[in-house]
């Protein structure tokens, strides 16, 4: 599977034939900083796999390298799988979460069929204005994110929603809906909102109550976007799956937990007791 150590290996392989191509060049780091404009430390940890190149250093070291076009568009693949796969959110909060909401709305909107897993909180795409802000408001893994403006990218995404040519499905635990974010008044509000969406033909919400055996412990939430990309994000990261053998593993884990989901008027009486009990 897409790991972080799988992660680690494929950068250093990297790095290692960046460092190939300096020495068959001629080119000393020194000279290759200068010519670049960098300081000599960045050549030789991006050449140590020490940090992910991104593309454009990729492309200016390939040009610098006077690489021949097969071998550069193999690299130039690598390099932007790599960003692709392993973001660290520290640099996605500094450029801006309403950006990141913005590219995944853009994915959002070229895929066909969503399903995602949520087993501590509810999803971004069925998220009221409220919920969204008290997640984007977390004071340690948020911090530094401008929340207004990250909330409002997350409501705009959410139209994809209505969209009837597109197809969702959602699987959420009984944990994600009772983890209390925002207070008694937001949690009502969004169990409410999630029996409205429920009713749209085009989404499908499975409530996995606690009380339900399943036969593979839910470890983490994941997103999966037709069969092409698998997203996975932790406190400090986020990663896109591309992996085909790993995407049909998703698939897999996913049906399982959708096969032991509520769903329908079960699954709408569930969330109505819930409003009941934040009342």
């Amino acid at each position: 599977m897409d790991t972080p150590a799988s992660f680690e290996r494929d950068r250093a392989e990297l790095a290692e034939e960046i460092r190939r191509l300096r020495a068959e060049s001629g080119m000393s780091g020194v000279l290759v900083a200068e010519r670049l404009g960098w300081s000599q430390s960045k050549v030789s940890k991006l050449e140590t796999g020490k940090v992910t190149p991104s593309l454009e250093d990729v492309l200016l070291l390939l040009d610098l390298y006077r690489v021949p076009q097969e071998l550069r568009g193999e690299l130039e693949t690598r390099a932007g799988d790599l960003n692709d796969r392993y973001r660290s959110l520290r640099m996605l909060r500094k450029r801006g979460l309403h950006r990141a909401q913005e590219d995944v709305g853009r994915k959002a909107r070229r895929t066909t069929h969503t399903r995602v897993f949520q087993p501590t909180m509810i999803p971004g795409l069925l998220q009221t204005a409220e919920y969204a802000r008290a997640v984007f408001s977390q004071p340690l893994s948020m911090a530094g994110t401008d929340v207004a403006r990250a909330v409002s990218a997350r409501l705009d995404r959410q139209a994809v929603l209505f969209d009837s040519e597109r197809r969702f499905d959602f699987v959420v635990t009984e944990a994600a809906l009772r983890w209390s974010m925002g207070g008694s008044a937001t949690m009502a509000a969004q169990a409410d909102r999630l029996a409205n969406i429920a009713t749209l033909t085009n989404v499908r919400l499975g409530v996995l109550p606690w009380n339900v055996p399943v036969p593979q412990v839910p470890i983490n939430a994941f997103t999966i976007r037709d069969e092409y990309e698998v997203s996975v994000e932790s406190f400090t990261t986020h990663r896109s799956i591309t992996e085909p053998r790993d995407i049909d593993f998703h698939l897999r884990i996913f049906q399982l937990f959708a096969d032991a989901a509520i769903y329908d008027d079960e699954a709408r009486t569930f969330l109505a007791d819930l409003v009941r009990e934040h009342a």
